[in-house]
């Protein structure tokens, strides 16, 4: 059989035809095994280029065992080839073993492999027949559609049907694929003058990255010494440029400043990409500034109350993204106001993000009596009808939070907290059990805070038909409030939102803006000051959606006929809310006779 014609070095790196056609190489693999890098007779050899410090490389580590467990070994030799520069055999031997990966894996510090068989990102597949011809390069299959991005209705397999066509001697139907991973960590470069580690990049990355990037948080990889940043310095300055990371949807400039902004200033992305081009230089390292200290305990100290999962939670290796709502009764034997409020995720590894809301009428505890195991599934909220309030929410680099003194959340007697998780699989099975820290104010609440929500429920997303896509929801503010927070939110196919508020005389005062939405990432934005709104003020939420084919966030991409998306709870439904989080202005709940009646006035009850 002719894969096309594509002969391994001459189609593909002519400098080494002669190493790899006239020669059959081997490695020893982690495990001790000794791995012959070639086909065996009337096969196939298939490498996987992987990394230990890749998300989208060590969830497939499922996907791969799966296979390898299927495969004729006889016919099919699949490897894994490792290109980290800096992990140690005993290292990575412990990598595979606690991703159980069944196939052997071997090292390529020097990129040697990867530099030979043009391998640019991981994970990336190169499938080889018995007669030295490269059949098939590219992704494993289409699960990821980009970095941070799952494909909703994933439906090829084109390792898996590469390595069929060889064995049965068919030629490949798609022999060259684009993969979707992380670029390869970088080898040392010469320096040139510009921007050092020491001096100016260390401090950008200690106060917007280590949060997460540090072991045992969500962040893949640490970013915390000088030769972690340095082999991804290139890489590191096009996820700022694009505004990828840190994770942060407010457009800078829009809007009021908010509490625990991560976004990069233009000057400090510039900043990383000089540095990157200057080959990531070093530096003095007594120009270094303090590393950050974290707190291993409650930063706000012991809490008053403690919300704990009622059990361990089980995430499983591969599959689609968990939403799952946990519900803990609190047992209060009074009335409380909240003013502090600490999460605490049990498992950094999978917890992408949480919300907490209060129950009061015991729906939540029926939906979760309803469902087998631990809590019920709950995809764009807790799917309550009548909510008593929330309890703010954590997402990565989000850090305890307390109320304006006289501000509080109200948790009345007996409710119950709902802990909404979005869990996200990280290629091996995890359990976790996460928990929130509540912290009762000390001093007399004059003021509860409260979400309002701006929405549209009455939309029609037309498929192939963006003159459907635009869609407006107004609110009018029915007292004299004050504005703490706003809080977008769309399902799968939203692409963005504004919020702005226009004041009874006319004035307009812009909000938030989302210019990509990423449902992943959607989180709850505190302003740094109040914004005093009168009664008629107008809130309104401008977005816009994608429902095209071309979106891979559109579940119904691969049927024949997309039916219409209306409002709705489950995943293949959207929503256009824009919350935004209040008080009443002139409230003060110290003076006699005063109703804590905010609740009521929003959903039109008082």
């Amino acid at each position: 059989m002719i894969c096309r014609g594509l002969m391994i070095w001459v189609a593909l790196c002519a400098s080494g035809a002669g190493a790899r056609a006239d020669q059959i190489e081997t490695r020893r693999a982690v495990d001790g095994r000794v791995v012959t890098l070639a086909a065996p007779k009337g096969g196939a050899l298939a490498l996987v280029f992987v990394s230990t410090e890749c998300p989208i490389s060590n969830y497939y580590s499922a996907t791969l065992k799966a296979m390898a467990t299927e495969l004729d070994r006889e016919r099919v030799r699949l490897v894994g080839v490792c290109t980290d520069p800096d992990v140690t055999r005993p290292a990575l031997a412990a990598h595979a073993d606690e991703y159980g990966l069944n196939f052997p894996v071997v090292a390529d510090p020097q990129g040697k492999l990867a530099q030979s068989w043009g391998v640019t990102v991981t994970p990336e597949a190169v499938v080889v027949d018995d007669a030295g011809n490269v059949c098939y390069q590219g992704r494993i299959d289409d699960q990821y559609v980009g970095r941070r991005q799952k494909n909703a209705a994933p439906v090829s397999h084109e390792l898996r049907d590469a390595l069929t066509a060889v064995l049965e001697g068919r030629d490949v139907a798609v022999a060259k694929t684009e993969a979707v991973g992380c670029p390869l960590l970088e080898p040392a470069a010469e320096e040139k003058p510009g921007p050092n580690y020491s001096r100016d990049v260390a401090s950008i990355l200690y106060e917007n990255c280590v949060s997460c990037h540090r072991p045992g948080q969500i962040g893949p990889f640490s970013l915390e010494t000088y030769d972690q940043a340095r082999k991804r310095a290139a890489d590191l300055a096009d996820v700022a440029g694009q505004r990828l990371m840190p994770p942060w949807g407010a457009e800078p400039g829009f809007g009021p400043a908010f509490q625990h902004d991560r976004s990069l200033s233009t000057e400090e992305i510039a900043t990383l990409t000089a540095w990157a081009d200057a080959g990531a230089p070093e530096g003095n390292a007594a120009d270094l500034p303090e590393r950050p200290k974290f707190v291993d305990g409650w930063a706000l100290g012991t809490p008053d109350l403690e919300i704990a999962m009622p059990e361990e939670f089980a995430i499983p290796a591969t599959g689609g993204d968990i939403y799952r709502c946990f519900v803990i009764s609190t047992h209060l034997p009074h009335d409380v106001y909240i003013s502090g409020i600490e999460y605490r995720p049990g498992n950094g590894r999978v917890v992408h993000h949480i919300l907490g809301y209060v129950d009061a009428s015991g729906e939540a505890l029926a939906r979760d009596e309803a469902e087998p195991g631990p809590g019920y599934t709950c995809f764009g909220g807790p799917r309550i009808e009548q909510l008593h309030g929330d309890l703010g929410g954590w997402a990565p680099g989000v850090e305890a939070s307390e109320l304006a003194e006289g501000v509080g959340r109200s948790l009345p007697r007996g409710a119950a907290v709902v802990m909404q998780v979005h869990y996200h699989p990280n290629g091996k099975d995890e359990t976790d059990r996460s928990r929130i820290g509540l912290y009762f104010s000390k001093k007399p609440v004059k003021k509860t805070f409260q979400w309002a929500a701006v929405l549209n429920t009455k939309f029609r997303l037309e498929p192939e038909q963006p003159e459907s896509w635009e869609v407006r929801a107004t609110w009018t503010a029915p007292v004299d409030l004050e504005a703490y927070s706003v809080a977008p939110h769309m399902h799968l196919l939203g692409k963005d939102m504004t919020m702005t508020a226009r004041l009874p005389d006319g004035e307009v005062i812009p909000l938030i803006k989302i210019g990509r939405w990423d449902f992943q990432w959607q989180q709850q934005y505190f302003l740094e000051r109040p914004i005093t709104l009168p009664a008629g003020t107008v809130i309104e939420a401008l977005a816009h959606f994608d429902y095209s084919r071309a979106n891979p966030n559109n579940t119904f991409r691969e049927q024949t006929k997309m039916p219409v998306v209306t409002w709705g709870e489950a995943t293949t439904d959207e929503m256009c809310i824009g919350f935004i989080g209040v008080v009443k202005k002139h409230q003060d709940l110290t003076k006699p006779g005063e109703l804590d009646d905010l609740r009521h006035i929003l959903d039109g009850s008082r």
